[in-house]
């Protein structure tokens, strides 16, 4: 009985443990992950070919989410936004080494993010856009419904889309 009741902790202490690696869900229609705190939101638009992307942090600088890196930041299409009085920004990058990242318009790609909005409220920072799956874009990752995906997660302090990051982490998601 004595092992039974160790057993049990364990599996509950695993349990647990694997449950602090992010929080899976679905919120107004939207997937979402929690990781490290910060937030990603995601659905599909079908009619339009498109994702529905929010990204939050505790921060009062920007945010990010990258899809599908091959390696750290190495060709992932990130975007990357903060918001400054009221008005948010957000630039769509793509991961130009293992940590690095330039707008894909500076190499020749387009910007391919729509619908941008954002909020700055109690330290929470929050980006919302919309991507095209497949933009045509050389510099873009195509994203196919159905599939799995690493995404990276980042926030910083500051409004700035090229200071570094304070907090970075990586997930899986399925579109």
């Amino acid at each position: 009985m004595k092992f039974l009741g160790i057993g049990l902790g364990v599996l509950l202490a695993a349990a647990v443990i694997a449950g602090c690696g992010g929080d899976d869900g679905t919120v107004d229609g939207y997937n979402t992950k929690t990781v490290n705190d910060i937030t990603l939101m995601w659905k599909t638009n079908p009619a339009e070919d498109s994702l529905l992307v929010k990204v939050s942090a505790t921060t009062v600088g920007w945010v990010a989410v990258g899809f599908d890196p091959t390696v750290g930041m190495q060709d992932a299409n990130i975007i990357i936004g903060y918001v400054l009085n009221d008005t948010a920004y957000i630039r769509d990058d793509v991961g130009t080494g293992l940590h690095s990242h330039a707008p894909d318009t500076s190499l020749g790609g387009t910007n391919d993010v729509a619908d941008i909005d954002g909020t700055e409220t109690e330290g929470i920072t929050e980006i919302s856009f919309t991507i095209p799956l497949d933009s045509g874009d050389l510099q873009d990752r195509v994203l196919v419904v159905g599939e799995s995906y690493i995404v990276i997660l980042a926030w910083g302090t500051d409004d700035d889309f090229d200071a570094l990051h304070t907090v970075r982490v990586s997930t899986e998601i399925d579109i």
